[in-house]
């Protein structure tokens, strides 16, 4: 693994996300479990970071399953549409009764696709997310804001939660 200011900011997004999501699990007192889920998503997409399997999932399916790229590059891509319509789902049905799940569900989400949308990158999307923008790449800093806004939120489901 390389360390450059991309990863950098990809590994504080997501371990900062991770925190604040769990301690708005620690403050609340509905929907306890649902923030923490949220901080172990937040974990799951930091060791992803570290791991860098992203890169070359599509090859190894692949070669396994004797699919050409393309057909795996389909096949992910609809099962990431069919897992984030499954958690679009249990967000709204939390979001009802927890409040500030929905924007924390929402962003949690949005950092997912990122991630799928880095893992089937290609062509004009590619070059975008990669394109660098100052010391780091754009996605880079997509990872950035999505990790600020996921702390932001937790910290106002904190704020809340202590009011009561």
């Amino acid at each position: 693994m390389q360390i450059n200011w991309t990863l950098v900011a990809g590994l504080a997004a997501c371990s900062l996300a991770a925190a604040a999501n769990w301690d708005a699990g620690t403050a609340a007192r509905a929907g306890r479990g649902s923030w923490r889920m949220l901080g172990v998503v937040y974990l799951a997409l930091l060791a992803e970071l570290v791991a860098e399997t992203r890169f070359g999932a599509v090859a190894a399916i692949g070669a396994t399953a004797g699919i050409g790229r393309h057909g795996v590059m389909i096949g992910l891509a609809l099962a990431m549409l069919a897992a984030a319509g499954a958690a679009l789902v249990a967000i709204v049905r939390v979001a009802r009764r927890v409040p500030w799940f929905g924007g924390a569900g929402s962003v949690a989400l949005a950092m997912a696709g990122l991630f799928g949308a880095e893992m089937l990158a290609v062509g004009p999307v590619g070059a975008l997310l990669y394109r660098p923008v100052g010391p780091a790449m754009l996605i880079g800093w997509l990872w950035l804001a999505g990790g600020a806004t996921a702390v932001g939120i937790a910290a106002m489901a904190v704020r809340t939660a202590k009011r009561r």
